[in-house]
């Protein structure tokens, strides 16, 4: 019977674990555009504000539960890494108390002049 229990608690952990994951995912790429709202022209051409895009998406992610990092580049690209824990339920019985969440989300800001993309 214990290990029947086990069994079915690996199974509630894990995907109790995938759907953190999941939601981990959906936080790092939706701070990611988050960030990319924040704009300004350069010759002609949309760039992140490289400060306030940062502010934005770390902003995004201490809203959860999560923490993370962002970073803009002038190239466009704004990346996000998050981490966080995933507190089991059953994998606690045999020491297992959290597994470990982490994602990476990007947005890139991009120009389009008379159908081109610059």
């Amino acid at each position: 019977m214990p290990a029947f229990i086990l069994c079915v608690g690996l199974g509630v952990d894990l995907s109790g674990h995938a759907a953190a994951e999941q939601e981990a995912r959906a936080v790092a790429q939706e701070a990611a555009r988050a960030g990319g709202q924040y704009l300004l022209v350069v010759d002609g051409r949309a760039r992140p504000d490289i400060v306030r895009a940062e502010r934005a998406a770390a902003d995004y992610v201490a809203a959860t539960a999560l923490t993370g990092l962002a970073s803009a580049r002038t190239d466009g690209r704004i990346t996000v890494d998050v981490t966080g824990l995933y507190p089991t339920r059953f994998l606690s019985m045999i020491g297992i108390n959290t597994l470990p969440l982490s994602a990476t989300g990007t947005a890139r800001i991009v120009s389009v002049i008379a159908g081109n993309e610059e």
